[in-house]
């Protein structure tokens, strides 16, 4: 059915095998490899650390001690229990190699990211896709490689594959989603790519306890395994249909999307889809090819970028990376010890992915205003009732014993572990997964492959300073340091309020038209129609 103003159609489009098909070959070849490689140093930190000494020793010409022995060589004398945990701040260098392997994924990421806007737009975001997976094996290769190799260079090298090909599976994955379904599912399955990262983050912790592949032995595979969901996607996305809008767009090739169309949405749904892409296609194909600088020479343009980027940088700089990252120091510091730290942070890891899956249909309920709204006000409350509760704790003798009953303030360890919780409930609501749906909601084809690589390239790289200066904070503020993200969501929500416009059922067309009367200060379509209505 039209509406009055003809901008769209209230037909909607169930799901079909082909739809489910190509959205898992999408996000588990590439969404769910780019949590991977976030995650998966994190268990295995003082078994790789405590290998890169051995490997230093040998290319040093020394000799590794066998018995828990005094001598004095950095990397050759062997770690009692105590040493092992100080290894990293005792011995600079490997402080600054265990740096390095960490901070190439985020580093990679963002020169990634911004060549995916290039890469996308010559080859379109499936064949780019099958091409990023080239990176992902040639990093897995390295990586597992490295151990028998002795060469610590090799597991640095791989880690910046692995980075390059995560930046490029940013940009790419959401547009390739994007562009596959219909506008009645747009934001259920652009969610897929976040619970992709959740889940595979996820999985890497559980994958990297000492009693599966967190061994001294083992951890290379774990590394390996990185081959799995790049070699699922070589076989699988070949026979995924491409998008239909590169298709119609870049290739002229209307037959072969409407054949696109009929295998993701169905028949009933080829004349619907076909007329609202050449209607976008008659506005902007005598124009020419959109660059990233006509991102920032175009008012309008300019203006969806500025969103978009900021959304980006609220959804990092939220704090969810502090919390998740170091969440075994949290529960540490709150009382918890030794293995019942560890498997709190992998809960955690759980109720991510178990909230993350419920927004993917929440999001075509509530909305994508609504419930970034919710999801920064409650990060809000319990970022301030963590550190209230952590500082409780602290206040009132905390001890090793969990819980400690001599602690006058016992319960403030349990509720820091329930503000954790609750926080990480909140975020994964919405301000998890939205941003990424924004990124392609908000821009028309033409831009869209230029804007991705760029709103992606400043999600990895807040990542990356949230990563770098956390440590630094918390050491000079301690639990303060949470009080500064709960200050950023408040802005947050006010930027929210401001600047962002509902995209819940809405065509390309509706969507721009929101953005340029929201730019004007004029009413939205939706308002517009409910007046035309009454």
């Amino acid at each position: 059915m039209k509406d009055p103003k003809g901008t769209g159609t209230s037909q909607s489009a169930k799901p079909t095998l082909w739809l489910a098909f190509s959205v898992f070959s999408a996000a588990f070849g590439s969404s769910f490899l780019f949590g991977y490689n976030i995650g998966v140093m994190n268990a295995p930190q003082n078994i790789i650390g405590l290998w890169i000494r051995r490997t230093k020793c040998i290319s040093n010409g020394g000799t590794p001690e066998p018995d828990d022995g005094t001598g004095e060589a950095l990397w050759c004398r062997k770690l009692n229990e105590q040493d092992e945990a100080e290894m990293f701040v005792k011995n600079v260098e490997l402080n600054t190699l265990w740096a390095m392997i960490n901070a190439f994924i985020p580093g990679g990421a963002i020169l990634g990211a911004v060549a995916s806007s290039f890469i996308v737009g010559r080859f379109g975001p499936k064949r780019s896709m099958i091409m990023n997976n080239t990176l992902a094996l040639l990093s897995a290769i390295l990586t597992s490689l490295a151990m028998t190799a002795g060469s610590v260079e090799m597991l640095i090298i791989g880690r910046f594959f692995a980075g390059v090909n995560s930046g490029i599976s940013a940009g790419v994955t959401p547009t390739y989603l994007n562009e596959i379904s219909p506008p009645s599912l747009r934001g259920a399955i652009g969610s897929v790519h976040q619970l992709s990262i959740v889940t595979a983050i996820w999985v890497s912790q559980i994958l990297g306890l000492p009693s599966i592949l967190g061994t001294s032995e083992l951890w290379p595979i774990l590394l390996g395994l990185a081959a799995v969901p790049a070699v699922y996607q070589l076989v699988t996305l070949p026979i995924c249909p491409d998008s239909p809008k590169y298709l119609y767009f870049n290739r002229q090739d209307r037959e072969g999307a409407e054949q696109a169309i009929k295998k993701l949405q169905g028949s009933t749904n080829v004349a619907t889809e076909i007329a609202l892409i050449k209607e976008e296609y008659d506005k902007v194909k005598d124009e020419p090819k959109v660059t990233i600088g006509d991102l920032f020479s175009d008012p309008f343009l300019r203006r969806i970028l500025f969103i978009t980027l900021m959304m980006m940088i609220f959804q990092n700089f939220s704090g969810i990376d502090a919390v998740m990252f170091y969440s075994t120091a949290i529960f540490r510091s709150a009382g918890l010890t030794g293995d019942t730290a560890l498997y709190a942070t992998i809960g955690v890891g759980a109720v991510n992915v178990t909230m993350t899956t419920i927004a993917l249909f929440l999001v075509e309920r509530a909305g994508r205003r609504l419930l970034m709204l919710i999801g920064f006000s409650g990060m809000v409350l319990f970022l301030i009732s963590l550190t209230i509760s952590l500082l409780l704790f602290k206040s009132g003798n905390p001890g090793a014993e969990f819980p400690n009953t001599a602690n006058t303030y016992a319960g403030a360890a349990y509720a820091s572990m329930v503000s954790v919780f609750s926080y990480v409930i909140l975020f994964a609501s919405g301000p998890g997964a939205i941003p990424w749906i924004l990124m392609s909601e908000y821009f028309a084809q033409g831009p869209r492959a230029a804007a991705a690589g760029l709103i992606a390239g400043a999600n990895r790289f807040s990542s990356l300073v949230v990563a770098l200066s956390f440590p630094y904070l918390q050491a000079a503020i301690d639990e303060y340091c949470f009080i500064i993200f709960a200050v950023l969501n408040m802005i947050a929500i006010v930027f929210i309020l401001i600047y962002i416009v509902e995209t819940k059922g809405k065509s390309t067309d509706q969507i721009q038209h929101d953005l340029r009367s929201k730019m004007r200060g004029q009413p939205s379509q939706e308002k517009e129609l409910a007046t035309y209505a009454s």
